[in-house]
């Protein structure tokens, strides 16, 4: 089996690198011929890939996708039957405008890999045209959670098959839950998706009730909301608002609680990793994935989306409660198992119909 990925760029710290790294590497460690196509080259890999896969940038500046369309698909194509690729993979369905053409052409299948949930498009018509092409001319269209698998269904007419395949956790953590801490730790782009703004109007309301006067909140990130949301700090005593870090285990280790402001999400990378690592989780249960990750009252607490008085009242109730977080930790981490490697490249593997011990 021959597979080739094809993305923007592999230059960058999201989750959708992050997840397209390792699905690569599981494939290639069971003897998969992984190839890996950039539209434009950016630089290096961020996250660990296999030597073994062959890293090729289509273009050395930018294009743009309409205007160089012809060019973009027979570069695609031309690399696809030179390198008798059975299948492509097509990560964002943006780039299903071109990915689904060249695969047909090339006599491939396509497999668009969808990171976004459905109903969000962050205005680009590209991701809405590109869902179009992928649910009508793509042989599969993957999804992260079950509840976008059914957003699909209700919202295009798909004719390719649909199937849920969720992101990779983190090994899931050995060292002990700390109970004794009081940080409440976030972890993403400052940025509106992720509802900082919300938060800090939660955080508010925690600190000024008694039951949460021991803990700080820290918020690890960077983005442009930066300078509004330290304004916003100014009024509040005990939050830390730092910059993004590559040791974010020691955050996690430090930690208490983790919270999950996100007005929407695909499936949240950093809930992955909080469950991973024993963190006892209150996040909003917007669309979509904190649901399929937390447990609500057995790994965590869901509250109503952008309801900053429920964050808050479920915040300082965990605050008080030990036992309870230390309960909720051990069965975040239960949870976590659900998401390692092998079972998730096990859904890959029957995806690619190839046998699981390869």
């Amino acid at each position: 089996m021959r597979c080739a990925f094809v993305i923007q760029h592999i230059n960058a710290t999201g989750g959708t690198e992050r997840s397209a790294c390792a699905v690569m590497n599981g494939l290639v460690q069971r003897d998969v011929t992984v190839h890996l196509l950039e539209l434009v080259g950016n630089g290096p890999p961020v996250f660990p890939l296999d030597d073994r896969i062959p890293v090729k940038s289509l273009f050395e500046k930018p294009v743009k996708i309409f205007n160089s369309w012809p060019r973009i698909v027979g570069r695609l194509v031309r690399y696809l039957k030179r390198h008798r690729i059975d299948t492509l993979v097509v990560v964002e369905a943006t780039h299903a405008l071109y990915g689904v053409a060249a695969a047909r052409l090339a006599g491939c299948r396509c497999i668009v890999w969808e990171h976004f949930n459905f109903n969000i498009t962050l205005g680009r018509r590209k991701r809405v045209w590109g869902r179009q092409i992928a649910a009508r001319w793509a042989d599969d269209v993957v999804v992260l959670t079950a509840w976008d698998k059914a957003l699909w269904r209700a919202g295009r007419d798909v004719r390719a098959s649909l199937t849920v395949i969720p992101n990779m956790a983190p090994p899931v953590w050995q060292t002990p839950y700390d109970e004794t801490s009081r940080t409440v730790l976030t972890v993403g782009r400052l940025t509106s998706q992720k509802g900082y703004d919300l938060l800090l109007a939660a955080w508010r309301i925690v600190e000024a009730d008694g039951r949460g006067a021991d803990w700080s909140l820290r918020i690890r990130g960077d983005g442009p909301e930066r300078d509004r949301l330290l304004q916003v700090v100014e009024g509040l005593s005990r939050v830390t608002l730092a910059p993004a870090t590559h040791q974010i285990d020691a955050e996690y280790r430090r930690a208490g609680l983790y919270v999950c402001s996100s007005r929407y999400e695909g499936l949240p990378m950093v809930l992955l990793e909080a469950a991973s690592a024993g963190l006892p989780v209150v996040s909003f249960d917007c669309e979509t994935g904190p649901a399929e990750i937390v447990e609500d009252g057995v790994s965590g607490v869901l509250v109503q989306p952008g309801d900053v008085h429920a964050l808050a009242d479920a915040l300082l109730s965990l605050m008080g409660q030990t036992e309870k977080r230390r309960t909720m930790s051990a069965m975040g981490r239960r949870k976590a198992l659900e998401f390692q490697q092998e079972t998730v490249m096990v859904r890959w593997m029957d995806l690619l119909s190839l046998p699981r011990g390869v």
